[in-house]
């Protein structure tokens, strides 16, 4: 009888402290509250929003002085425990630091609001976050992410009937496509765009949508059509000062390939007075855009050094808001998030199915205590066997996507490497083209003798005219020897560490022979005979210790 009582109060005891723990267990679902009074509250809820308001009208033209205001829009609402505020503020941080080229901060400010969104359940503002989301990862030229998340974005907007949001979606999806080379598929929503924004007399956007119809014109190489497609974009144009710089700019390269190089200057340079009288941090792209058109048309023109020097100023601006640093950043931070995204799913899969399972299982307790203990800690056993498996898929799949990014990379480091090497061959062809120039001058220069006197002044006359721009070769040779030793200093230094005693001669011979240039070529280039340049070829490789059947170009190759 005593056995029977004490087994009644331990049974009861156990079912108090069940009871207890599912109470527990629902408290901690539904989350803490902030603590504050109503008028507090209203008070600290209206700073925010009015810091949120003032950053985001200053982002595009102040960056600095929007981040500072979010950042403390973001402070506030955290402290507070204002989830939505709280987002509202890292989606402005996101945008500033996309507008000061801080990639991997705009990206991860972005993902942070994103889950505040998804668990506040805001579709509006997920809706906005896809779009800056796809913005970012365009900027870094990141097509596949940036289509995916446009893409989201316009399949919500489009879903809530959103004209204006889906007309915009529609035209960045046809960047992105631009960005692809797949003009055909971008032209089609460029089209889609334009017939939306005509629809709802959207100004701005139709003029944006003729700006990227004309940009596909100009890849198409159809510039006439490309400058009607200009004309109409400044004919709906808002007058933002970027706009008008990117409607000119692209207007310049038009003309320039029709021939119309007068009207292009004149483009450009409207284009770069637009460009510096914009305080936008944003106005480098089209900075960018203007010194790479300046230097198609100083190429046209025959004004190499113009040409050069645009090139150089272009490539200093990109790497300035573009460098691989950056650029791989981001891709880490992305494929972090993306793991710690799929870990959460399986975390929060596991806990749903944990607790369906000790809910079905409650009342089994009361009958058997002994045997859903045993199920209980059988099943938990199962399910952190299959996390780990789970996680372990996860990182093994997270090593695969990185291993399959370094290939990646090394790929468009050697095309990059074979580029440059291509250009610095082909720029040493020119010379040696430009001397052959020189030395038919020469040959027929010497052959006035022969001509009548009366002729010589009009033959000279002719010649001069014919060979002027030649007569600053040794500048640049001097040029091409230059631009190598910047192009291949690893080579230089190298090649110097174990043979330091070559003379500098030897030394660009070297380079000349890595480049691939034939004898003649490098005779040539050198302005001497092909004899001497064998001469010259023999002796390094005697210098080296080369063998008879060794071949220098491939034993240069692995300094």
């Amino acid at each position: 009888m005593m056995n029977h009582t004490n087994q009644k109060k331990l049974f009861a005891l156990f079912c108090f402290l069940m009871l207890q723990l599912l109470m527990s267990c629902e408290a901690n679902r539904q989350g803490d509250k902030p603590l504050s009074s109503g008028s507090t509250e209203s008070v600290v809820k209206a700073r925010i929003t009015a810091l949120n308001k003032r950053a985001k009208s200053l982002n595009r033209d102040s960056t600095n002085q929007a981040i500072a205001s979010a950042y403390e829009a973001y402070l506030l609402a955290y402290e507070n425990k204002y989830k939505e505020l709280e987002a509202d503020a890292l989606v402005i941080l996101s945008e500033g630091y996309l507008y000061n080229d801080i990639y991997d901060l705009a990206l991860e400010y972005s993902f942070d609001a994103l889950e505040i969104y998804k668990d506040l359940d805001k579709p509006a503002k997920m809706g906005a976050t896809y779009t800056l989301l796809g913005w970012i990862y365009y900027d870094v030229e990141n097509a596949e992410f940036s289509l995916k998340y446009h893409t989201m974005a316009y399949e919500y907007y489009k879903t809530h009937q959103n004209p204006d949001e889906t007309g915009l979606s529609l035209n960045a999806i046809g960047l992105i496509y631009q960005l692809k080379n797949e003009y055909g598929k971008a032209e089609g929503f460029f089209k889609q765009a334009l017939v939306m924004a005509e629809k709802h007399n959207k100004r701005a956007l139709i003029s944006a949508a003729y700006n990227n119809l004309g940009i596909c014109s100009n890849n198409n190489k159809n510039y006439k059509q490309a400058i009607v497609y200009f004309n109409l974009a400044l004919q709906y144009s808002t007058k933002q000062l970027l706009s008008l710089a990117e409607l000119n700019n692209q207007m310049a390269y038009s003309l320039i390939n029709l021939g119309r190089n007068g009207e292009a200057l004149a483009a450009l340079k409207k284009a770069r007075t637009f460009i510096d009288q914009s305080s936008s941090n944003s106005k480098k792209e089209n900075l960018l855009d203007n010194y790479k058109v300046f230097s198609l048309l100083y190429q046209r023109m025959g004004d190499y050094r113009q040409a050069f020097e645009n090139t150089n100023r272009y490539n200093a601006v990109r790497e300035e808001f573009l460098s691989k640093n950056k650029v791989n950043a981001l891709l880490t931070l992305t494929l972090k998030r993306e793991a710690q995204e799929k870990e959460r799913q399986l975390e929060a899969l596991s806990v749903k199915e944990s607790l369906k399972s000790f809910q079905r299982n409650a009342l089994a307790i009361i009958v058997v205590l002994l045997i859903v203990i045993g199920v209980l800690l059988y099943g938990k056993l199962r399910n952190r066997q299959r996390k780990k498996a789970e996680l372990a898929a996860i990182k093994q799949q997270e090593i695969e996507r990185e291993l399959e990014h370094t290939v990646l990379d090394k790929k468009a480091l050697n095309e990059r490497l074979d580029f440059n090497h291509i250009e610095l061959k082909n720029y040493a062809l020119y010379i040696a083209h430009r001397n052959d120039l020189i030395v038919k001058f020469i040959e027929e220069l010497g052959g006035l003798d022969r001509t009548e006197p009366v002729e010589i002044p009009h033959q000279l006359h002719k010649l001069v005219n014919k060979f002027k721009y030649d007569i600053n070769l040794e500048k640049y040779v001097e040029d091409f020897n230059l631009k190598v030793e910047t192009q291949y200093q690893d080579f230089f230094y190298n090649l110097q560490q174990k043979f330091p005693h070559l003379s500098q001669n030897e030394r660009r011979l070297c380079a000349q022979i890595r480049l691939n240039l034939s004898i003649k070529e490098i005779a040539t280039l050198n302005n001497i005979s092909v004899k001497s340049a064998e001469m010259a070829r023999y002796r390094l490789r005697k210098h080296f210790g080369l063998q008879q059947n060794d071949n220098l170009n491939d034993y240069l190759k692995s300094f």
